[in-house]
């Protein structure tokens, strides 16, 4: 048996919010949890042939999606300013999950619109300060393939 080729490439982009939007990895970021989530609607159709002795059946539908990001980290200079404005500014940013690959692999992003729920900030002793920010989906997710 052959073992899977793995991949460690999944990355969160922000926005900058120009016209001609530009996305960055923030400095610091060092992990990312991305949840995808189809919810459903349901219903039991009875058996036509037999409806008040035959078992009936559950049908289910997709009535929403929704997309939820975990990024922890540790602050970094150069990005705290960005995380701090979102936070503080109450704003839709676009950002882009990346799944970095080739095209052949299955790579590319996704972009949607998207609100930072928290910003968590944590320091114990003298280490570094911390980060998770917690980020929701304000719109549907588009996917675009890797060329």
């Amino acid at each position: 048996m052959a073992a899977p080729e793995t991949s460690n490439k999944l990355l969160v982009y922000l926005g900058d919010g120009a016209e001609t939007e530009t996305f960055s990895h923030p400095c610091g970021a060092n992990a990312a949890t991305v949840t995808l989530t189809n919810s459903t609607g349901e219903t039991e159709v009875l058996d036509c042939d037999d409806p008040t002795e035959g078992n009936a059946t559950i049908v289910r539908w997709v009535t929403t999606q929704d997309t939820a990001l975990s990024v922890p980290g540790v602050v970094a200079k150069s990005s705290f300013a960005t995380w701090r404005e979102w936070s503080d500014g109450q704003t839709i940013k676009n950002i882009r999950v990346m799944f970095d690959e080739s095209g052949a692999n299955g790579g590319g992003y996704w972009t949607l619109p998207a609100i930072l729920t928290t910003f968590d900030l944590g320091r114990q002793g003298k280490a570094v300060i911390n980060f998770t920010a917690s980020i929701v989906a304000a719109g549907p997710r588009v996917w675009t393939p890797a060329s």
